[in-house]
């Protein structure tokens, strides 16, 4: 057999993306060409075709990011579902892109490649496409930010700090809680002007420039949020997220189901309890109040329930499968298959994961590697403080992506065993064990909270 070529060329880009794009379509367009936007991707749709339209409104409760994007092509080809997926599809493939070369930058061609065919082939990636939820427009600004952060410090020009800064002013725009991973931003910045003293200037500069673009793109929204009275803030739905996982009736695990249920879903105490608090006209600060003093008052409660939620971040994906079966009326034994390769997909790529960062530590550039896990875990802060579940670590997944493409890679390279048996084994298996439990614990829970 003949060795694959060691460069990406553009026949290997071409299959690649005909590959990811071909698949999208058929399942988006075609499978799934019926189905209507539902729940949260139902209201960006809508909000993009006011945006469209001119009607820009008072305050932003929705984070607007997303159906600002998709204002863009509803201005010129007219709102539709349609073009609502195209966009969602050309954004898919934008993260597949950016994902194959972190996975360059991570290890060379062989690791890019593996990483470039994983991405396409996520089924969780693959089944949401259809829905203009902010999942995929979050990945892409967090992937983004990741490739274009690393080049931007390992080598010169202005140009990849402004690209990064673009990521971050509209990931933000998207996914507030994209704010958290500014810290680790700056100490990249530092450590890296603290080894390279010679391009302290030229990083000023380059940090001066990429800070200018994220300002540009969020003052607007800033700036028009304040002149509706809500202060300087990018939306105002951050407050009732807060509050619905840090009050009594929260639950201790499943944090978000407050969050995912409409009022009359819940039981009645419940239900008057939050009610109390939207009716108000102070809400908002009612709501941040009444967190915090609970937090206060209940300081083990609120740490389990945080451990809890840093877990839950990274249970299994069922989004697609649950909505699809809500549509088409579906059992839960015929949806079975689905949600097994939607959950499969995720527990593969991210227990291939553990594996390169447990095992495999001679393996790859270390300071990449650093840079992925610090992003992923800082972004998953704002989660663990408010509510969490599997479905908000799908902007992440772009990062661990070229670490299970890393292991993928080093457990085919000869003498795999031997460096298994020197000892990184058992802490991989430990990992591994970890891993399977925290994906049990999820599915139980999933199971028990589902009426």
């Amino acid at each position: 057999m003949s060795s694959p070529p060691r460069t990406l060329d553009w026949r290997w880009w071409a299959w690649l993306l005909g590959a990811a794009i071909l698949l999208r379509t058929i399942v988006v367009l075609g499978l799934l060409g019926g189905m209507p936007m539902v729940s949260d991707a139902h209201d960006y749709f809508d909000f993009a075709v006011k945006l469209a339209a001119g009607d820009i409104g008072g305050a932003f409760y929705w984070p607007v990011g997303e159906s600002a994007l998709l204002a863009v092509p509803f201005a010129v080809l007219g709102p539709s579902v349609m073009v609502a997926r195209l966009a969602t599809i050309a954004m898919s493939a934008a993260s597949i892109v950016l994902t194959t070369l972190l996975g360059r930058e991570l290890g060379g061609p062989r690791v890019a490649r593996v990483a470039g065919w994983m991405a396409a082939a996520y089924a969780p990636n693959v089944l949401l496409c259809g829905q203009t939820y902010s999942q995929h427009l979050a990945a892409l600004c967090l992937v983004a930010l990741a490739y274009f952060g690393l080049r931007a410090l390992s080598r010169p020009g202005i140009a990849p700090f402004c690209a990064a800064g673009l990521a971050l002013g509209i990931g933000c725009l998207t996914r507030p809680s994209m704010v958290s991973v500014i810290p680790v931003l700056l100490m990249a910045w530092v450590l890296t002007a603290r080894a390279r003293r010679p391009s302290f200037a030229r990083l000023c500069l380059g940090g001066a420039a990429a800070a200018v673009v994220t300002l540009a793109c969020v003052a607007p929204v800033l700036l028009h949020d304040a002149d509706a009275g809500v202060g300087y803030v990018l939306s105002t739905n951050n407050e009732r997220n807060f509050f619905l996982g840090n009050n009594p009736y929260t639950h201790d695990y499943a944090t978000a189901h407050l969050g995912q249920r409409s009022l009359d879903q819940l039981a009645p105490e419940p239900r008057a309890y939050l009610e109390s608090f939207y009716e108000r006209a102070d809400s908002r600060s009612a709501m941040r109040r009444a967190a915090i003093a609970y937090a206060c008052d209940h300081p083990f409660r609120t740490a389990w329930r945080t451990f809890n939620r840093s877990l839950a971040f990274w249970g299994f994906d069922y989004l697609a499968s649950r909505e699809i079966q809500k549509w088409f009326g579906w059992s839960a034994l015929t949806t079975l298959p689905l949600l097994a390769v939607e959950a499969g997909t995720y527990c593969a790529i991210a227990a291939l994961a553990v594996v390169a960062l447990f095992v495999m530590c001679d393996a790859g550039r270390l300071p990449v590697r650093a840079w992925l896990v610090c992003l992923a875990l800082s972004y998953e802060i704002p989660y663990a403080l408010a509510f969490s579940g599997g479905t908000y670590h799908f902007p992440v997944v772009p990062l661990i992506i070229p670490l299970a493409a890393l292991a993928v890679v080093e457990l085919r390279r000869p003498g795999v065993e031997l460096r298994l048996r020197a000892g990184a084994g058992r802490a991989g298996a430990l990992a591994l064990c970890v891993f399977a439990a925290v994906e049990a614990q999820y599915a139980y829970y999933t199971v028990v909270m589902s009426g």
